[in-house]
């Protein structure tokens, strides 16, 4: 398979952010399944979307879940972005941290984090240009 340009990596990384956002609008009121499903689709929706803006702007990245290095690499970069994209580091524990063999995670806002992920969806389709 030949290379992908950015934009056109960038449209691909949007479209799966969307699937995981569908996802987390479909299940996020229905409490027969675990905050730890929904944080970490939440998480990769996000994940998606920063991942999406940095390859629009030909901006290299490490293959990580590691919100916290993606959003310093949008701040780095100067990408203007809304307060939520800041705010979004704190669904990286949903990655890999509370996935396995875990008890103690705390409960997710599932509200808060579905507006959080739309404003970041938003934001990214604007970023793009899609």
């Amino acid at each position: 398979m030949p290379p992908r340009d950015g934009r056109d990596l960038a449209r691909v990384l949007l479209d799966r952010a969307d699937d995981d956002i569908t996802l987390v609008r479909r299940v996020v009121a229905d409490a027969e399944i675990a905050d730890a499903i929904v944080g970490f689709h939440a998480q990769q929706a996000v994940e998606k979307a920063l991942k999406a803006v940095l390859a629009a702007r030909e901006i290299q990245y490490a293959k990580t879940h590691a919100l916290g290095y993606l959003i310093g690499l949008v701040e780095a970069h100067a990408i203007e972005a809304p307060a939520a994209v800041l705010n979004a580091g704190e669904l990286s524990p949903w990655a890999v941290d509370f996935r396995y063999e875990t008890d103690d995670e705390p409960a997710l806002n599932r509200q808060a984090t579905l507006a959080l992920i739309d404003e970041i969806r938003a934001w990214a389709r604007a970023a793009v240009g899609g």
